[in-house]
């Protein structure tokens, strides 16, 4: 079902001009903060609201994407990015080699933190509760204000900007250069486009609630080979402030947490210095 959902329309390529522009919100560290806004976006579809089904009422829009230009619009083109015929074989598989030879290296071990102000809401794996207890979390949940900056958490290249992705509304795909891919879902807008290299610590997007989502938030995956992998043990320095006491919200039943964010960093924390224990034994 899943790829069946994922292959279908046609990328068409638009080349326009970009300008820069620079992000005002009262309050934030990250006010004032240069955003790379592009002249024109891709053509939006509207809100693109289900009107039938379990998800009903929820929008994978507005589509707000960057257009492709220039040199790495082109270079996207030729190498089949920005598809989702390349979407759905990162989400399947590996991606091909020719896509990794074109990223960057890391610029440091490990992953930044993606939302400056972003609280961690939801961990990986099994933390459901209710009738989606056995549906497992793909990656983890971060709230913040909406219009708040995302940053890429390592350097890569673009491989996947557009809201056609079932439930993930505009979505990003970055691959890196040791052939992961992180995956940043429910933006409000996305700055750049299939084919451009993004460096660590870069703002390529805006956290918004587009596609399937429960509040605003940012939903991150990390993947190796089209599975899922925990990012949370890969985060270098998140700051302190994205695990502290995170104030009452109404949300569904189902969608609470099995653990608070704070047993679940713990936890992470001591299985792996157990691991690393148990290497330096052997």
């Amino acid at each position: 079902m899943l790829v069946a959902l994922l292959m279908g329309l046609t990328y068409v390529p638009q080349i326009v001009g970009a300008e820069g522009v620079r992000l005002a919100r009262a309050g934030s560290e990250t006010a004032g903060a240069a955003l790379p806004k592009p002249a024109a976006w891709q053509p939006s579809r509207g809100r693109e609201c289900r009107n039938r089904g379990r998800y009903k009422r929820f929008c994978a829009g507005p589509r707000r994407v960057a257009a492709p230009r220039g040199a790495a619009g082109r270079l996207g083109q030729q190498l089949g990015l920005g598809s989702r015929k390349a979407a759905s074989q990162l989400l399947l598989g590996s991606p091909d080699p020719e896509w990794v030879a074109h990223a960057p290296p890391a610029a440091a071990p490990g992953l930044a933190w993606p939302v400056d102000e972003g609280k961690f809401w939801r961990g990986f794996g099994n933390v459901r509760r209710g009738p989606k207890r056995k549906q497992g979390h793909k990656g983890i949940d971060v709230g913040a204000t909406e219009s708040s900056p995302i940053r890429a958490v390592q350097s890569g290249i673009v491989a996947y900007a557009d809201n056609e992705l079932t439930g993930y509304g505009n979505v990003l795909m970055v691959i890196h250069a040791d052939g992961s891919v992180a995956l940043y879902a429910h933006c409000k807008a996305i700055f750049v486009f299939a084919g451009q290299t993004v460096e660590r610590g870069q703002i390529v997007a805006l956290v918004g609630h587009t596609g399937i989502a429960r509040g605003t938030h940012l939903h991150f995956e990390y993947r190796r080979r089209g599975r899922p992998r925990d990012p949370l043990p890969l985060f270098t320095e998140p700051p302190q402030s994205a695990f502290a006491a995170i104030p009452h919200r109404r949300r569904n039943r189902a969608e609470s947490p099995a653990r608070s964010p704070r047993s679940q960093v713990a936890a992470k924390s001591a299985a792996a210095t157990s691991r690393s224990s148990h290497v330096a034994t052997q």
